[in-house]
């Protein structure tokens, strides 16, 4: 197998589709380190960089025997107190992964075997529970063992299995049985804020998996409890953001369930709350802490964003949830996945992105990165009465009764998508592709007769008998522009993308008085259209400037402005990415 194949394969084929499942673990041999095709820059090769170095990297190797030291639970690595927590997750990404895109995962149905094997008589992992007084121990054990309830939700998703529903249901029944404690009052305020990744969030997180649960037994007592959950759901200040967001997105799947509209109307309250904090950072996403804990960020509170913003998405229409997806999608997300395929931690400033604080949080962050690309291939496409919706430009595929379409992006080299017909039923079937806020305009080629229309503002469709074998070609007219940074300063992009001033390519410009350099304005950047470093690069937005540096401003100088998304194929470096500036002259 080469590697356009194997790429092909992993990033776009879903396991309803696949013919034949990849497997890592017959291809690592095969597959080189050469660059991937151009039509793999997108989602497809992130996620590759990503599946690989759960599989096969070090630093560490998730090796059968580590990922099992957090159920067993055994001291050899970091957080086994959080019994289920890394097992839990790497278990529903692997799953998901080879569901959605039909790879392998190499062991995952032993391991699964050895986990379950594990469980409590009580029904729950780890080392012990003190039923009557719960103390940080107990909740971190919640915490893990609610990340495992999903995980095995979500394998038993891709392959049933009795013995896998059983585990399930005994975790969903030790919750049940200390469900009556954990809602008191006492508990809820005695795990405040303070207790950050053992507070009260470790409880309210359980929504996602007990909803899962009822949803496949048809047993109401855990849709229940998860109600009566979704009701003491707090975000309170300092607190965790991957738990808060987390139980929401609990609270989205109950709704889904349900379709009780209190459950919708207090995440769409949520989401202006945060939208309207200082908590929403300029990159799209969320600090790991709310405020005034939010010094940095984290690749799991990331994932969860994108991947509620969809839920809503899907839930009321509002192209507004679509496009914060989006920018996460394309900044904050791709700025915190690091070049090894990890996710984890950035720390940020008033005005940028330092390297100091960065760290891979192998733990938790890089498998739930893994978890969240599944729903990016699930939302690039939709589905409705008319025929088919562009939602996003990236790597995606759907099958639906009017046609079959996959599509390859190319928008960091050229602007372009290419949308594949597989498959196509007999009468006129409508395409219709979004036009983004950051996109000037949208244009549609195609072969042939066909009517391209606008009737929607919000989107550019074509309408006609598709064919198997047809390709249309669509253009995103992007441009670069400023918009208000805040405290007199600016920022700038290009299309989707968050244009930064990196340390890395730029040693000249960062000293002590970094922050009081000036950009020069009154005249167009000069786009440098080379592929600059990296394995993730976007020359299509590369940009130059001049600026005055601020320790000697009578010579005046140059500085590349890059997408802040190109992180992930540099060395760990320091961002600037608001600016002061100075207009020409």
């Amino acid at each position: 197998m080469n590697r356009r194949s194997f790429v092909k394969a992993a990033a776009l084929i879903p396991l309803s589709m696949a013919k034949s499942p990849v497997s890592f673990a017959g291809v690592r041999d095969q597959v080189s380190g050469d660059a991937l095709p151009e039509m793999h820059r997108a989602a497809g090769e992130r996620f590759e960089l990503t599946l690989r170095r759960v599989l096969e990297g070090d630093s560490p190797r998730f090796t059968e025997e580590f990922l099992l030291a957090d159920v067993k639970p055994t001291a050899e690595r970091r957080f086994t107190e959080y019994s289920g927590d890394l097992s839990g997750r790497y278990i529903g990404a692997l799953a998901t992964a080879a569901r959605a895109y039909g790879v392998e995962a190499p062991g995952l149905d032993a391991l699964v075997e050895k986990t379950i094997a594990l469980q409590k008589p009580e029904g729950y992992f780890g080392a012990g529970f003190n039923f009557e007084k719960p103390t940080d121990a107990e909740m971190a054990l919640l915490w893990g063992n609610g990340r495992l309830l999903v995980g095995l939700l979500e394998y038993y998703q891709w392959k049933p299995s009795e013995s896998v529903l059983s585990a399930s249901r005994r975790v969903g029944d030790f919750l049940v049985r200390i469900s009556p404690i954990m809602m008191s009052t006492e508990i809820r305020e005695a795990f405040g804020a303070q207790h950050f990744a053992s507070s009260y969030i470790c409880w309210t997180q359980q929504t996602e998996g007990l909803t899962k649960l009822s949803a496949v037994t048809n047993d109401e007592r855990y849709k229940v409890l998860a109600a009566q959950i979704a009701t003491v759901i707090e975000r309170r200040p300092g607190d965790h953001v991957h738990g808060y967001l987390t139980s929401l997105r609990g609270v989205m799947d109950l709704y889904a369930l349900t379709k009780d509209e209190k459950l919708l109307r207090q995440c769409e309250t949520a989401w202006q709350e945060i939208t309207a904090s200082p908590d929403l950072l300029i990159t799209g996403g969320v600090p790991e802490g709310w405020s005034p804990n939010n010094h940095r960020t984290e690749g799991c509170a990331e994932a969860d964003w994108v991947r509620l913003n969809f839920a809503l998405w899907k839930a009321k229409g509002d192209p507004k949830y679509l496009a914060m997806a989006e920018k996460a999608i394309f900044n904050e997300l791709a700025f915190n996945q690091f070049a090894t395929g990890d996710f984890g931690h950035r720390a940020y400033t008033a005005t940028g992105l330092p390297a100091a604080g960065a760290a891979r949080a192998w733990w938790c962050c890089t498998m739930h990165g893994l978890r969240c690309f599944p729903d990016m291939q699930e939302n690039a496409f939709h589905a409705d009465e008319a025929g088919l919706r562009y939602e996003l430009p990236l790597n995606g595929r759907i099958e639906s009764r009017s046609l079959t379409a996959s599509s390859q992006s190319t928008l960091t080299q050229n602007g372009q998508v290419r949308i594949s017909i597989e498959a196509a039923g007999t009468g006129r079937v409508r395409l219709a592709v979004r036009k983004p806020e950051w996109a000037e305009s949208v244009a549609l080629r195609l072969k042939g007769p066909g009517l391209i229309s606008s009737t929607d503002p919000g989107y550019v469709e074509a309408e006609r008998s598709w064919t198997a074998g047809e390709t249309i070609e669509v253009q995103y007219k992007m441009r670069w522009r400023s918009e208000p940074g805040g405290a007199d300063r600016k920022t700038f992009w290009y299309g989707p993308w968050l244009l930064g001033v990196s340390a890395e390519q730029n040693p000249a410009y960062f000293n002590e008085l970094t922050t009081r350099n000036q950009l020069i304005e009154g005249a167009s950047p000069v786009i440098d259209r080379k592929n600059g470093v990296g394995g993730f690069s976007v020359p299509i937005a590369a940009s130059e400037m001049k600026y005055f540096q601020a320790e000697y401003p009578v010579q005046p100088a140059t500085v590349a402005l890059r997408p802040i998304a190109e992180q992930t194929g540099l060395p760990t470096t320091s961002w600037e990415v608001r600016f002061l500036t100075r207009k020409q002259g």
